[in-house]
Formats: structure tokens, C-alpha cells, sequence
């Protein structure tokens, strides 16, 4: 081989190296959450990443929920678990398109997603981060969480709490007050309890239908029905989960997953 090839081939080499020595393995990265099961009204994480898991114990900083609410017509009560087409547009037709567009990112098959922007994905589709009451979910989600068992449920019955428990402690679902500039406002808007969860004819019957939502209006975590037959009247939440992880310079997420589609509990009796 003479001098110039053998300096070509050098060159490759090298070059190939020097990729897989430290280009890859230096790209953030934190791992997805998969074991979990959900049923009819709730949705179990058997047990959160441990800090062993790859990317947790160098860039993690807590998990994040994202939902929306749907509103849905008197012939859309169901009781089963909602996982086709066909249910999630009973639901809303708008249901059915956020979940195509979220399709790719929650692939379990494709485990190189970018997730850059992924809150701003999210919001694009005026999904808004889930909080608790009594207790900020950013650091009840932190590193103590890991390894942990998580469960989000929704009442058998037709009124209730939803509720979000890690480990033991157990705390109340609460929708988002302010999100991307824009002013959920929560309706009804007073009561103890008026960010819970829970369906109300405030709530089926204020959701504004278009996009983008104006600054103030009421119930903007919501997308309520063009369509007045059949009349509004039941209400669903769609969720993800996803890591938040901090590298030197930036934010960098996980791949989301979904947690499932739930019905909401009535506000009365």
C-alpha cells in the first residue's frame, strides 16, 4: 500500500473512531418509561426508572404529565378501555388527531425520537402540565420518585376525586391555571375543589373549539364539540409522561409515553 492510500485508509479509520468512541456516548440521552399497565380507570407505573437507568444519575431532574381534556356527546359513556380510532373519535375527532400526531414520538418500536422540543410540542396541541394539590409535582416527581411505583385513578364511581399516588402518599389531581401565555381558567371557578378533575356542565359547556385560544378564556386545557347533536355532556382526559433531564447547556426529555384516556368523574351526585 503505498504512502497516500495508507494515509487515506488512516484517515477513515480514525474518523470512525473518533465516532464511536465519543460522538455517540456523548449525546444526552434519558430512557423512556415502558412498565406500566393501565385498566379501565387507572394507570400503574410498577416501578419508575432506578437512578442505574441509562442517562438518570447524570441528566435527570423529574417527571413531567402532560393532559388535555375532551369534551364528549351523550353517546360517547363508555366503560371500556379506549385504545382504537373508532372510540377516541365518539370521544372527539380532535381526540383521535392529537393522538395520530403524538403517534411517532411514543412508537415503542422507534427509540431515536427528538424530543428537543418536546413541551412545545405538546403545547402546540394545548396539552398542559399536570399538578397536585398541596404539594409541587415538579419536586415530589424528582429523583426521590425513582424507583417508585406510580398510579394515576379515576373513580369507579360517577363522582370522586381523580388522584395521583407515588409509593404510599397519595395526592389530588389538579388542572394547570396558566400555560404558554395563554389563562386556563379553570370553570367552575370557585369551590375547594374547582381544578379537580371532574366533569361539569361549566366545563362541557365552555370549552372553546378553535385553535389558536385567545388570552382568558375559560377552560383553554379543554376542547369542547362543534357540533351540538348530540348535545355535550360527558368529559375525558388524555395523558403522557415523559422525563426532564439537564445537560450542561440545555433541557433534554425522554421519549413520552402514553398513559392512557380516562373519563372524568361528575361534580354532583
Amino acid at each position: 500500500m503505498n504512502g497516500k492510500r495508507f494515509s487515506a485508509f488512516f484517515t477513515v479509520v480514525m474518523s470512525v473512531f473518533f465516532l464511536l468512541s465519543c460522538g455517540i456516548e456523548d449525546i444526552p440521552y434519558v430512557d423512556k418509561i415502558t412498565t406500566y399497565y393501565k385498566d379501565v380507570n387507572s394507570v400503574t407505573i410498577q416501578r419508575l426508572p432506578l437512578p442505574s437507568s441509562e442517562g438518570y444519575s447524570t441528566y435527570f431532574s423529574h417527571f413531567i404529565i402532560f393532559y388535555r381534556i375532551y369534551v364528549a356527546g351523550e353517546n360517547a359513556n363508555l366503560t371500556g378501555r379506549i385504545e382504537t380510532s373508532d372510540l377516541r373519535s365518539l370521544i372527539n375527532p380532535v381526540l383521535n388527531s392529537d393522538y395520530n400526531s403524538f403517534y411517532s414520538l411514543t412508537d415503542t418500536i422507534n427509540n431515536w425520537v427528538n424530543t428537543s422540543n418536546l413541551e412545545n410540542t405538546f403545547y402546540s396541541r394545548r396539552y398542559y402540565k399536570l399538578e397536585l394539590a398541596g404539594v409541587n409535582i415538579n419536586n415530589l416527581l424528582s429523583s426521590s420518585s425513582l424507583g417508585q411505583s406510580l398510579t394515576i385513578a379515576f373513580p369507579t364511581a360517577n363522582t370522586g376525586i381523580p388522584t395521583l399516588t407515588l409509593g404510599s402518599a397519595q395526592f389530588n389531581l389538579l388542572r394547570a391555571v396558566v400555560g404558554q401565555g395563554v389563562s386556563v381558567n379553570p370553570q367552575p371557578s370557585s369551590g375547594p375543589g374547582y381544578r379537580y378533575f371532574q366533569n361539569d356542565s361549566l366545563l362541557f359547556n365552555d370549552a372553546p373549539t378553535s385553535f389558536p385560544v385567545p388570552s382568558g378564556t375559560n377552560n383553554a386545557d379543554a376542547v369542547g364539540r362543534t357540533a351540538t347533536t348530540p348535545p355535550s355532556r360527558y368529559t375525558y382526559v388524555s395523558m403522557y409522561i415523559a422525563a426532564v433531564g439537564r445537560d450542561v447547556l440545555t433541557t433534554i426529555y425522554s421519549q413520552p409515553s402514553f398513559l392512557g384516556i380516562f373519563k372524568l368523574p361528575d361534580s354532583w351526585n
